[in-house]
């Protein structure tokens, strides 16, 4: 009878050779300690005179933030310093681009495209391409939109529901609101000024 010896194959269906056994010590050696390893001593650097790049600006300093989302304590203190330029200088442009939009409102531009989204009276125009261009008036409702979700603190269906329900007011509201935080920066301002 011939007995049949299976061996294993690897990926590829190769027999894989057994593994060597490792060797076992006598008895009799005794382990040999291991010599210790020099550390090299410190090198004192040399000084090398500093050379002026042209046009660097210092590297930004990243601060240790946390990950998700903001307390609402510091979405208020983000909320003051919003930076949409007044209504004459607005009118300058008809378009303004997403980025430019997302920078004066201090947020990300896909929290923008999310609110686009999210509620109707945001549509800002498209290019062929797919990039946003925002009309003065998708400033103004972007205005609104985050007066109720950042100062208000309202929900996003909550907005919806104001929105619907009292648009004037809430327009009213937000735009005493950005005049009273004007009025306020341009006191600290001359405040600031005086001493």
């Amino acid at each position: 009878m011939m007995q049949k010896s299976f061996e294993q194959l690897d990926l590829f269906g190769f027999p894989i050779e057994p593994a060597a056994q490792p060797k076992k010590k006598a008895p009799s050696e005794k382990p040999v300690p291991a010599e210790p390893i020099p550390v090299p001593e410190p090198v004192a650097a040399v000084a090398e005179p500093s050379i002026p790049l042209k046009n660097t600006k210092p590297a930004p300093v990243k601060t240790a933030g946390k990950r998700g989302r903001k307390s609402f304590r510091e979405m208020d203190s983000e909320a003051d310093l919003i930076d949409v330029p007044d209504e004459d200088i607005l009118q300058q442009k008809l378009y303004y681009s997403i980025s430019e939009v997302a920078g004066w409102f201090k947020v990300n531009t896909s929290l923008l495209r999310f609110w686009e989204n999210e509620f109707d009276i945001l549509q800002p125009r498209k290019t062929r391409k797919g990039d946003r261009l925002f009309r003065v008036e998708d400033i103004k409702n972007l205005q609104l939109i985050y007066f109720l979700l950042r100062q208000r603190k309202f929900s996003i269906d909550g907005a919806k529901n104001y929105l619907k329900n009292n648009k004037k007011e809430a327009d009213t509201q937000a735009q005493l609101v950005q005049s009273l935080t004007k009025f306020r920066s341009f006191l600290l301002e001359l405040k600031s000024s005086i001493n």
